[in-house]
This record gives C-alpha cells, sequence and structure tokens, in this order.
C-alpha cells in the first residue's frame, strides 16, 4: 500500500498481452488494511469489481 492506494501486480503473459505492469486500486477509508487478507478483481457487465476480503 502506497498514498491510499493498493499495487496488484500482473504476471508475465499479462504484461506481454496488454502492456500493463500492475494495477492501482483505491483502498477504502472503511477497512483496516492489517486485516486484509485477499482481494478478489472479478470481471461482470463489462466492469471489474474489487473485492476485499478480510480476518474479522
Amino acid at each position: 500500500m502506497k498514498e491510499n492506494q493498493v499495487r496488484v501486480p500482473l504476471g508475465k503473459k499479462v504484461k506481454a498481452a496488454f502492456k500493463v505492469d500492475d494495477f492501482l486500486f483505491n483502498f477504502p477509508k472503511n477497512l483496516d488494511f492489517k486485516k486484509i487478507r485477499e482481494i478478489r478483481i472479478i470481471p461482470r457487465n463489462n466492469c471489474f469489481y474489487v473485492e476485499w476480503v478480510y480476518k474479522f
């Protein structure tokens, strides 16, 4: 996490195909970064949704 953004690196095949190294997402202010365990990126309806999975 850097400046309230989370960097998600991409694999070599994605980098080669799309010429993109990573994604940057704004981190929600209502969540605690230390409790996040997983980030899910879900394509749906021509959009991408981010699910933040965290430990209670």
